[in-house]
């Protein structure tokens, strides 16, 4: 084994599909990308599918067993990406757990943070603990990446300096390159009974407001009962109480719900689609939106400030808002195509791999290394200020 592919090691600590999402999407990318590279870049895997063993990644039993497999990564001398959101207090050890045993092994240390700068702990005012907390979280690692500038200036909120934060969009290029796939028998039987379906991409979770959708679909079919509504994203665990949900709401016969599927078949569902219904506040620049619009989908979506231009914008809660929405998307479609903005289509994961290859190689030569004894200010003070 050369020097060269000894400093090429990174453990990546995110969601491996299955479930999809946009999380797993971006985690596929990047590692092809570092692989061909010539990059050791091993992922240990967080989703719900991590307990089961499988060569394509880490499995992780139990919270001992992680702390385990961390260290033996950073011990044998791997940087540490891992992926973390102001959603889950859980994913907020984790994440400190492995970006702390990094720096104490004195490997590259990245972070990159998947929320928006809506979320449910993150921002926090500056009086309660979780601004602490965060704060803390933000000053371990090397560099935090974040998928827009506006999510950047909320992490700013903690003190850390601008220049350790680095705005990179999840969305990619490649995200839109799929094979259009034939859909089941049921599936194509739903889509032809119905003069449109609208998709959604929803779990069984607070930020997903179930019971606002079904009271939205109840309201709309009202008008028109011959459009349906398409529900993907559930991944096994939730996929059961999803389907208890949709019959309780007595919409089944509205409803199809599909749970996680490929990304070929997400695409192919979602070109077929009058419009795409966003509903979470809590994400940035969400990477589904971008795909709808590069295939001239209209997208429905919930305003939390940060939605592409082209988005077709209703207020958080206001079911009206979304209903007037459905209406003109079932009616006038094409006017809505024709505002729809092409986003731009960037190699994203290529300018993200570029900047894990340089901060990780730079802390290996010592030179970047923004904790160490030399680069930090002499008093109490000027540290905080440089953290």
């Amino acid at each position: 084994m050369t020097e060269a592919s000894l400093r090429r090691r990174i453990l990546q600590i995110g969601n491996w599909p299955p479930p999809v999402c946009g999380w797993t999407m971006n985690l596929v990318g990047l590692r092809k990308e570092l692989q061909n590279r010539g990059w050791d870049c091993p992922v240990m895997n967080l989703n719900e599918n991590r307990r089961v063993k499988n060569s394509d990644y880490i499995d992780v039993q139990s919270g001992w067993d992680y702390v385990k497999k961390v260290t033996r990564h950073v011990w044998n001398g791997y940087a540490v990406h891992v992926r973390a959101n102001g959603e889950t207090q859980k994913g907020y050890w984790l994440a400190l757990a492995a970006l702390a045993l990094a720096r104490v092994f004195r490997q590259a240390s990245l972070l990159t943070y998947c929320g928006g700068h809506q979320q449910t702990y993150f921002p926090a005012p500056q009086s309660r603990l979780r601004h602490g907390l965060f704060a803390l979280l933000f000053r371990v690692p090397h560099v935090i990446f974040c998928n827009s500038e506006g999510v950047k200036a909320a992490l700013l909120t903690t003190g850390i300096r601008p220049e350790k934060v680095v705005p990179i969009a999840h969305f990619s290029a490649h995200y839109i390159q799929f094979t259009p796939t034939r859909l089941p028998a049921d599936l194509e039987t739903f889509y032809q009974r119905h003069e449109g379906v609208f998709f959604l991409y929803a779990c069984f979770r607070p930020e997903y407001d179930l019971e606002f959708v079904a009271e939205a679909i109840r309201r709309f079919r009202r008008s028109h009962p011959s459009v349906g509504f398409a529900i993907v994203g559930a991944g096994e665990r939730e996929l059961g109480s999803m389907k208890r949900f949709v019959e309780a709401q007595k919409l089944d016969h509205a409803v199809c719900l599909l749970g996680s599927v490929p990304h070929d078949l997400f695409l192919t569902l979602l070109g077929r689609s009058l419009a795409y219904v966003r509903v979470p506040v809590t994400d940035g620049v969400c990477s589904s939106v971008l795909e709808a619009l590069a295939l001239k989908v209209p997208v429905l979506a919930a305003d939390n400030g940060a939605r592409p231009p082209g988005t077709e914008l209703w207020r958080k809660g206001d079911i009206e808002s979304l209903l007037l929405l459905l209406r003109q998307a079932a009616t006038q479609r094409d006017a809505m195509v024709a505002r729809i903005q092409q986003p731009a289509l960037e190699d994203n994961v290529g300018r993200l791999a570029d900047s894990i290859e340089e901060i990780c190689l730079s802390v290996q030569e010592g030179r970047r290394d923004l904790f160490s004894a030399s680069a930090r200010p002499r008093s109490a003070e000027q540290a905080d200020r440089a953290a």
